[in-house]
């Protein structure tokens, strides 16, 4: 190369087209907040970004290029979808906008994960002392129990003897037999409350009191979740300011205080699925430890969290399901038989149980309605928002099963409750039941002809699962006590009520505190550190991901309402453990000690035993 095409070359690579990047991610910015061609802002963006753009093409690792592009193209989806409407209905050139959109966000996202996964992946959280003994493990288990329980004790005493709201008061009159067994909401969540509920009436004949041995019962089990996987960091050698953080954040976020006592299912489900990705983040490194030891202990309690997956909420199941195939090619693979017959088994029991046991009790399982919330969703945004969308005949399968004159009036975009309501109302689900087939070709017919609309309606019922600038309300603001001799009220002084109350309120107030609460960006960190275990190289930590991916999928295609942060509870649970993953450095397999003798014996893994030199670190684990 010559010296002149040298020099443009250069010029090319280190002015132009940084400057190209940083000009069209601000203006793609600018398009998304709305701002005037003359705002300051682009110019000020675009200043600030050059040097990242500048410095990314100097990046040569491949590794990172991948990750980094599914983390730009998801994160801009994300805000793109956010636009969608704005574009559909503009006037002009709303192809040129969307683009400009689209793309500046694709540069900047893309530009961003190069920068940050080049900077994190060789960072280490873990020290090179000693295990801990079984004596200090057990210490911090049960301190962390302690300190949680004291951290949320005065939420408790505020709202003593718990948080109880319709659906509460509905599991709990099932429970003690006032009204029929129904799985719309879990029936191993209502008898866990019959369980607790009978026990504390039994020995304080005071139905507020009995309330409250269930609230305590919550507590320590979701405390002994959260310290279990605070223990499981510890034995792996976890720095101890990286635990301290993670129990400050379990003890001192009051949206765990506050719903440790509150009477819903997403609360256990989310003890569950924690405990649950924990115990599975142990076995996989024991395996690759190489340990000639059987984890007995370890997959016993992966069975039995298997099951409180898969039967405490519905779309547990679904989300266990999910990861199920990969679970079974890992352990295939790699030979865990008694891992993939633990897991088989627990599939097994909960299909039995939420099958012939419950059909046996006479449980009766959820309405048709509630699981074509989303077709039943845009079915009505288009019969709202279009004129004369529906032939005759589709007309008239409609109205066996709605009353379709209502439905422009009871629709509600980021909700929908109101349409299954009339669904319900018209007490005829026995035809939807029967005209399945029939009621979903009409979706899809309404789809081909009104597929902008559809994906609005999509949209408008999911984007808090996604957008990271939406919240919704995460808190009760009722107390029910239908059938029951109870009350809710504050045993402590009114200025510390209220002091707890504005500190339970202060994200709602405080920027980058509000992100804490926001389930978008919790999702948008989850994906981040996705692509960090991609850059790593440590791909079999992926499976532990797979249960929230579940859980999140299933919240995509059924959500009732547009962001219930109760339903993404166990994501908020579960992300101190994602962040951990890629940067807990792996076990040393036995091989690598003893390899005459080991690696006979031993099947080869899926990934690679970490080096020293600072490429081949990150193929660790």
């Amino acid at each position: 190369m010559t010296e002149k095409k040298k020099s443009l070359r250069d010029l090319y690579l280190d002015i132009f087209i940084p400057a190209l990047a940083a000009m069209l991610s601000g203006a793609a910015f600018s398009r998304y907040f709305s701002l005037g061609t003359a705002n300051i802002f682009p110019v000020i963006f675009a200043l600030l970004s050059f040097p990242m753009f500048r410095k990314v093409l100097q990046i040569k690792w491949s590794g990172l290029i991948i990750p980094a592009e599914i983390c730009g193209f998801l994160y801009s989806i994300a805000l793109f979808l956010m636009k969608f409407d704005w574009l559909h209905n503009c006037d002009d050139n709303a192809f040129g906008k969307g683009f400009v959109l689209l793309a500046g966000f694709i540069v900047f996202f893309t530009s961003l994960s190069l920068s940050l996964f080049s900077k994190l992946r060789d960072m280490e959280l873990t020290h090179d002392g000693k295990a801990p003994s079984r004596k200090q493990k057990t210490a911090v288990f049960f301190g962390c129990v302690v300190i949680m329980f004291i951290a949320w004790f005065p939420f408790f005493l505020m709202r003593f003897p718990g948080d109880i709201t319709a659906d509460s008061i509905s599991e709990l009159n099932q429970a003690i037999g006032l009204e029929a067994l129904s799985n719309h909401h879990p029936i191993a969540h209502t008898m866990m409350i019959k369980l607790f509920f009978s026990l504390g009436k039994a020995i304080f004949h005071d139905d507020t009191r009995a309330a409250a041995t269930y609230s305590v019962f919550q507590m320590i089990l979701l405390a002994s979740a959260f310290s279990y996987l605070i223990t499981t960091a510890y034995s792996f050698c976890v720095k101890k300011p990286v635990l301290v953080i993670i129990l400050a954040g379990y003890a001192l976020l009051s949206y765990n205080a506050v719903y440790s006592v509150s009477m819903w299912k997403d609360v256990m489900f989310a003890a569950f699925i924690t405990t649950f990705c924990t115990t599975l983040w142990r076995l996989l490194r024991h395996y690759k430890s190489g340990s000639a030891k059987k984890p007995v202990g370890t997959l016993i309690l992966l069975f039995f969290t298997s099951v409180g997956v898969c039967l405490f909420r519905s779309n547990g199941m679904y989300a266990y399901m999910f990861m199920f195939p990969f679970l079974l090619v890992y352990c295939l693979k790699c030979r865990r038989i008694l891992m993939i017959c633990c897991s088989a088994a627990a599939l097994a029991v909960s299909l039995i149980i939420k099958g012939p046991v419950y059909d046996s009790m006479g449980v009766t399982p959820p309405d048709t309605i509630e699981s074509l919330s989303l077709p039943a969703q845009q079915i009505a945004a288009v019969i709202r928002d279009e004129e004369s969308p529906l032939t005759l005949g589709q007309r008239q399968l409609l109205n066996n099963i709605i009353d379709v004159t209502k439905i422009s009036e009871a629709y509600n975009s980021n909700l929908s409750d109101p349409i299954k309501n009339l669904v319900r109302d018209s007490g005829n689900q026995e035809y939807l039941v029967e005209h399945k087939s029939e009621f979903l070709k009409l979706w899809i017919d309404l789809g081909k002809k009104y597929p902008a609309r559809y994906l609005i309606a999509f949209i408008n019922q999911t984007h808090g699962y996604y957008n990271p600038d939406v919240q919704n309300w995460v808190y009760a603001g009722e107390f029910r006590y239908d059938n029951m001799e109870m009350e809710q009220k504050s045993l402590l002084p009114e200025s510390v009520t209220k002091f707890l109350f504005d500190f339970r309120d202060l994200y709602r107030h405080c920027y980058f505190l509000g992100s804490l609460w926001s389930i978008g960006t919790m999702v948008w960190v989850a994906v981040f550190m996705f692509g960090l275990l991609m850059v790593r190289k440590r791909r079999v930590l992926l499976l532990i991901f797979l249960p929230g991916i579940g859980i999140w999928l299933s919240l995509m295609v059924a959500t009732p309402v547009f962001a219930e942060f109760r339903y993404a509870y166990s994501f908020f649970t579960t992300l101190p453990l994602f962040c951990l993953l890629p940067f807990v450095k792996a076990p040393v397999p036995a091989a690598a000690e003893a390899p005459a003798e080991s690696e006979k014996t031993e099947p080869a893994e899926a990934e690679n035993v970490p080096s020293e030199t600072a490429e081949t670190n990150t193929a660790a684990e």
